[in-house]
Parts: C-alpha cells; sequence; structure tokens
C-alpha cells in the first residue's frame, strides 16, 4: 500500500470513527445539552422539538460514512477533497457534546464555529464542482448528509452565540438581547441565502435539505418566542423569505426547458 492509499484509508476511516463519535458522545457527559440550555435560555432559542433534527443528521451522517468507506470510493477525487473535512466535522460536533453540558461556553462557541467552517468548505465544494460530481447514489448520500448538518448549524451558530453571551453574564435580556437575536437571525438569512446562491451546482438533495435545515430552525424561533419577544419573532418571521426565494429561484428559474433548447438551436446559424 502506497502513502496515497494510506491517506485514503485513514479519511476513510477519520469518518466512520468520527460519525460513530458525534453519536455516542453525549453518553460520555453527566447531564443533557437540553438541560444546561434551558439554565442559560435566550430570546432565539428554538422550540425542543426542533431538536429532533439530530436524529436525521446522525443517521445520515452514517450512511456518508459508510458510503465513503466502500472500497470503489476510496480512489474518489471528490470524496479526497471534502473527506478531512466532514471527518474533522464530526469530531468537532461529537467535542461540542463534551464540552456544552460541562459549562465550557467559550470553548464551546469556539468548537461550533470551527464545525461551521468544516461544514460550509465540504458543502461548498460540493456545491461548486463540476455537475454530475456525484452519482446518484452519491447525491443521496453526499449531498443530503452535508446539506441538513451545514443548514441546521448555520443556525446553530448564530443561536448559541447568544446562549454564550448570557452565559458568561455578558447578556441579560431586555431590549439588547431582542435587538441583537433579531440581528443575528436575520444575518443567518443573509448567509443562508448567500449559500444557496453560491452553490450553482449544487444537487437538490443539497441545498433542499440545507434551506429545510434553516427553515426549520426559524419556524422553531416562532413557536418559542411568540409570546416573548416582539422584536426575535418578527424577525424569524421575515427571515425565512428570501431563503424561500432563492430557493424558488433554484427550483422554477433559470434553466430553459427543452422544447425552447430545441428551438434556440434551431434557429441559430450552422
Amino acid at each position: 500500500m502506497n502513502i496515497k492509499d494510506e491517506r485514503d484509508v485513514a479519511r476513510q476511516a477519520a469518518n466512520v470513527l468520527g460519525a460513530l463519535f458525534q453519536v455516542g458522545a453525549p453518553i460520555l457527559t453527566s447531564e443533557a445539552v437540553g438541560r444546561v440550555s434551558d439554565e442559560n435560555g435566550t430570546l432565539v432559542v428554538p422550540a425542543d422539538y426542533a431538536f429532533a433534527i439530530w436524529g436525521p443528521i446522525f443517521l445520515l451522517c452514517l450512511a456518508y460514512a459508510a458510503y465513503q468507506a466502500l472500497p470503489k470510493n476510496r480512489e474518489s477525487l471528490f470524496l479526497r477533497r471534502v473527506g478531512w473535512f466532514s471527518a474533522a466535522a464530526f469530531f468537532s460536533n461529537g467535542l461540542w457534546e463534551i464540552l456544552f453540558p460541562a459549562r465550557q461556553f467559550l470553548l464551546a462557541q469556539v468548537v461550533i464555529v470551527v464545525i461551521f467552517a468544516c461544514t460550509a468548505v465540504a458543502y461548498l465544494r460540493l456545491a461548486c464542482s463540476e455537475r454530475g460530481v456525484l452519482s446518484a447514489a452519491g447525491r443521496w448520500l453526499v449531498a443530503l448528509p452535508f446539506g441538513l448538518l451545514f443548514g441546521w448549524i448555520t443556525a446553530a451558530t448564530l443561536v448559541s452565540f447568544v446562549t454564550t453571551l448570557v452565559a458568561l453574564g455578558l447578556l441579560e435580556g431586555g431590549t439588547g438581547e431582542a435587538m441583537l437575536g433579531a440581528a443575528l437571525l436575520l444575518a443567518g438569512s443573509l448567509v443562508a441565502s448567500t449559500v444557496l446562491l453560491a452553490g450553482k451546482n449544487a444537487p437538490p438533495q443539497g441545498y433542499l435539505a440545507y434551506a429545510a435545515a434553516v427553515l426549520w430552525a426559524l419556524a422553531a424561533v416562532v413557536v418559542n418566542q411568540y409570546d416573548a419577544s416582539v422584536l426575535t419573532t418578527g424577525a424569524a418571521l421575515v427571515a425565512p423569505v428570501p431563503v424561500a426565494l432563492v430557493v424558488a429561484s433554484k427550483l422554477f428559474g433559470g434553466r430553459p426547458s427543452r422544447r425552447r433548447k430545441r428551438a434556440l438551436s434551431s434557429d441559430t446559424p450552422a
């Protein structure tokens, strides 16, 4: 086995171990993430049901890890470009699940930013790749997990920032927290819209999953905060609009129909 093969095997193993670690990490903690989050409640935290999205995320990440570990995918140029970033995201996610319940809030915030950066690189490398870089199986087992994880982490990074400030005693509720929360929700919407626009070649499984995770988080903020803050609730109601418009434009605009393509080609001089 040459050095390149060894690196490929190491990358595949890292993704499998990372996907397992992020599922099993909560076993190593003495307290639940939800309980610590409730102790440091903010005006932008989503309703509890929203966190059920981790179930599908974990399952899809395990499916991705198994898919990329297949011998036939060992030398995939695309998986070589994204594999170390996905593995780093998985391990970092497991680390966050240990740090946050341990009330290491500042370290946890740093780690979630690392997760965001790793998932952003992996997703955008997919979204900006040439069309057809993934097979049909790859679109479901790579693009879908990347999109769902990155979408949720996009929202979680901003929400976690407010939680960190509250936990450190730097934010004590009131108008200041509401204004910051509203600003971050709108900023998250702009980030999500930019990501969707940047990924011109993203498979639908990827960008729809990304948008769905962001919209899921925003809807849960409305459900949880509608009677607590008019400002953050209003921001959470406005924020989905640009995201939904970008998704609609990707689904229904920009590509001429086959009939129109044939008509254009027939009018073109030889």
